[in-house]
């Protein structure tokens, strides 16, 4: 019954079988249900017709090494039930774990075979019961092989581990519990590879390099360097014990031999007969009395599987022996913190008057640092009213001159309706055009004063959605006048499309102003025709602030000096003969202010300055 091309396949470690023993083992015996196809199927099949041959007895032998090797290893038992008992003939079936258990559902085996890790699990499922254990056999253990330097269990430890099956008693079980025993967090470190029936394969997977050691029955190493040396010579045992009475190398405790069971349903007369001429054998397969296997069950009790698997809830004795250590470790641990927090406790009560005292120092300082900042806001924001005086101050005249000309266009029309009236000469149709066209300079005048006094009253920073090209617009008739008296010609190039801005208006008047006043004294000197100055909006996006609007005053002035230019904006810092050195500083601040910055530049033809004003385009702050 040998298996081919069965793959490899990884199994997590389970250090203990306890709480992932149940998922390992039912998604194995799938995997050897659908492995054994045929097998299975075929084995069914012929226990289906009990009635052809109604004295055959089938043994059911647990197949591990291939059918061939099963059938022919307890021959001379199947040989001696026919001698011994003439009116029946016993017929050796050769299955692996997962068939035996299929057959043994169906009532399908008169007798098993088995191991003793098998054997508990199927005398808790099925009810079977053994009649005598092999004796003189291959010892019940396990073997650790490798082509590695590897020495002790403890060169496991994060390496890949070939075994057969989980279900393999001294294919895995045994050496499983052997891992544990050394050392309880050993076998969460090691990857057990499953590579299925036949166990040889495991030791073919450490040849082919898929794992670095396998577990094998004891004494397989031996029998297969025996049959094929040139093969399987790379591979030696290791974690070895020194045991006289076994005849090869194991790598744990050796237990009870192979027991022969009876099923449930075998006549029990028969299987006294049965027991008899096991008894009987003095060559081939030697049997004595059934031994102890409490061993046995210790092992799988400690890995909780076969029939120690837990199905239930925990209860709290199984909870306490399961995680004793660590509900010790957790008691120490609660222990010294309930020191830990006395302690800290008592220092925090002292630190805490310490920090009242602080604190009290501390609230006196903040509300100093808060009035010192109060002050300076008050003083920034008279610097600022100061500051839009001086610039009016600068354009009074050019200002002066605006309203004049609205003014004496009300005074003119005045005086021409009054003397056609005193002509009469004036008809109700010019009354009305003269009244609209006085009205409209009056507007004109008050549009004008309206925005002044808007722009030098005393108030707090207010931010609203701001179109800058809006701004500008209104800012234009501000300086206007200015612009004009001084010869000056302004071309405004709107981008038209821009994002709104979160700013203060009347600020970032003062800031373009404030750029225009400086624009046109810096063209004092300049020819007519070459007195321009251009305004202009755009999208800019900043490489570290993201997209934003930006705002660029070009003069063809004197410009700057590389030294001034390295001084630009700074406090009272000035090129006027007559300055003081703050119109730039709060220009830069109120820009700071509000996320962006003022710089400025000299134009590529080399001609006059540029200075340029970027404010973030975001949403309300």
């Amino acid at each position: 019954m040998k298996r081919k091309g069965a793959a490899c396949r990884p199994l997590s470690p389970c250090p203990r079988l306890r709480l992932c023993w149940g998922r390992t083992r039912a998604r194995a015996r799938v995997l050897g249900r659908i492995g054994a196809g045929g097998r299975l199927v075929a084995a069914l099949v012929a226990f289906a017709a009990p009635a052809a041959q109604a004295d055959a007895l089938r043994i059911g032998v647990l197949d591990y090494q291939g059918s061939e090797h099963s059938i022919a290893h307890w021959q001379a038992t199947g040989a001696a039930l026919n001698a011994a008992l003439p009116g029946h003939r016993f017929e050796l079936v050769a299955l692996d774990i997962h068939a035996l258990d299929a057959a043994l559902d169906a009532n399908s085996l008169d007798f098993v075979i088995t191991n003793p890790g098998n054997y508990a699990e199927l005398e808790y499922r099925h009810h079977v019961s053994r009649i005598a254990t092999a004796e003189g056999d291959m010892p019940v253990a396990s073997t650790l092989v490798t082509t590695e330097p590897l020495e002790s269990y403890d060169d496991l430890s994060g390496r890949r581990l070939a075994v057969v099956a989980p279900e393999a008693f001294g294919g895995f079980q045994v050496l499983w519990r052997e891992l544990y025993d050394h050392d309880t967090r050993l076998p969460g470190r090691i990857e057990p590879l499953v590579t299925g029936y036949p166990m040889q394969a495991a030791a073919q997977a450490v040849l082919d390099g898929k794992a670095d050691a396998a577990v094998l029955r004891a004494c397989l190493l031996e029998e297969l360097q025996a049959a094929d040396p040139g093969h399987w010579a790379g591979l030696h045992a290791f974690a070895t014990r020194d045991l006289p009475e076994v005849p090869c190398a194991v790598s744990s405790r050796v237990y009870p031999g192979w027991p022969f069971a009876k099923t449930r349903h075998t006549d029990a007369a028969l299987s006294k007969q049965v027991a008899i001429a096991l008894l009987a054998m003095e060559e081939g397969n030697l049997w004595t009395v059934p031994l102890d296997y409490q061993p046995v069950h210790d092992l799988l009790r400690a890995l909780r599987i076969g029939p120690y698997a837990r199905t239930g809830p925990v209860s709290l004795s199984e909870f306490v022996e399961d995680y004793r250590d660590w509900l010790i470790a957790l008691g120490i641990a609660l222990m010294f913190w309930a020191l830990y927090s006395v302690r800290i406790e008592s220092l925090v009560r002292r630190r805490t008057a310490a920090l009242d005292a602080a604190n009290a120092g501390l609230v006196r300082e903040i509300a100093e640092r808060e009035r010192l900042e109060e002050e300076e806001r008050l003083h920034r924001r008279e610097l600022e009213h100061v500051a839009r005086l001086s610039i009016l101050g600068e354009m009074a005249s050019s200002i002066a001159h605006e309203l004049n000309q609205p003014l004496s266009a009300i005074a003119n029309y005045a005086q021409g309706c009054s003397m056609r009236l005193k002509f009469g000469t004036f008809t109700p149709e010019d009354m009305d055009r003269a009244s609209t066209e006085i009205a409209a300079q009056a507007e004109r005048a008050a549009t004008v004063i309206r925005r002044i006094r808007a722009f030098v009253k005393k108030r707090e920073s207010l931010r609203d959605p701001v179109d800058l090209d809006d701004m500008l617009r209104e800012t234009a008739v501000l300086y206007e006048a200015t612009v004009h008296r001084a010869g000056v010609r302004t071309e405004l190039l709107l981008a038209g499309d821009l994002p709104v801005v979160f700013a203060d208006r009347v600020q970032l008047q003062q800031v373009v102003l404030n750029l225009v006043q400086n624009a046109v004294d810096a063209m004092a000197e300049t020819p007519a025709e070459d007195k321009r100055l251009l305004i202009r909006s755009a999208r800019q996006a900043d490489a570290l602030k993201g997209p934003g609007v930006c705002i660029s005053v070009r003069d063809r002035g004197t410009g700057l000096s590389p030294a001034a230019m390295a001084r630009f904006a700074e406090a009272f810092h000035t090129t006027k003969p007559e300055g003081i050195g703050l119109g730039l500083a709060l220009s830069r601040s109120i820009v700071e202010a509000h996320g962006g910055w003022l710089r400025a530049e000299t134009p590529a033809d080399g001609h006059g300055l540029r200075v340029s004003l970027w404010l973030p385009a975001q949403e309300e702050r």
